[in-house]
């Protein structure tokens, strides 16, 4: 199929651009809450065959594929940068609501409102019937006791793991030295049945 045919087909696909939440399953266990980065997908559809549908995350043969609506996405997000951290649907303290107008000014995570400087922290005003200040020590305060309750988690799960690693070893000397002990009554078993047998002789009588 030469290029003009491939063009010709992908001008009739259905395509969009869009930003979701992954969570990072790791970091997610590392820190005990979950933590979510930001990914392009692609979403594919031929019109009329809902059978055929890809939808995945953006590969970079994508923008190249698809220059005009992948324009069109990067001018929507505008300087709207990916983020990676506790995403404000995860915190408990605040209504989806509140998490929507908090991203409205540039504000993605619980990390990021932690580690906000005085002044960008006075954008938030009164919010969750708090002030600034008091706002962001909320958020260290969650952040703190999240990771707390991880380094916890993680410790119980290495002590889990050295006992389960110390019952192995036990098992397997256990194994070995009853292994040991049948061979040696093998052993002693075959040794008193040949010197029996040694006992047990006629001695020979000379003519």
């Amino acid at each position: 199929m030469i290029d003009s045919d491939i063009h010709n087909a992908d001008s009739r696909l259905a395509v969009k651009f869009e930003k979701r939440e992954v969570q990072n399953a790791d970091r997610t266990l590392e820190e005990g809450r979950p933590i979510f980065e930001e990914k392009v997908f692609i979403k594919i559809v031929v019109p009329g065959d809902s059978l055929s549908e890809i939808d995945r995350q953006v590969y970079e043969s994508d923008k190249n594929r698809f220059p005009i609506q992948w324009a069109n996405f990067m001018n929507r997000i505008g300087d709207d940068a990916s983020y990676s951290g506790t995403s404000l649907k995860e915190w408990p303290l605040i209504t989806s609501t509140q998490a929507e107008e908090l991203r409205g000014i540039k504000f993605h995570t619980v990390e990021s409102i932690a580690m906000a400087t005085d002044q960008s922290i006075q954008k938030l005003g009164m919010l969750a019937g708090m002030s600034p200040h008091t706002f962001r020590d909320k958020a260290k305060a969650f952040l703190k006791m999240a990771k707390e309750g991880a380094d916890v988690a993680q410790r119980e799960e290495e002590i889990n793991k050295l006992r389960e690693e110390n019952a192995k070893i036990r098992q397997e000397t256990d194994a070995k030295m009853l292994e040991m002990q049948t061979k040696f009554e093998s052993q002693m078993t075959s040794l008193l049945a040949a010197v029996g047998q040694k006992r047990g002789r006629k001695p020979k009588v000379e003519e």
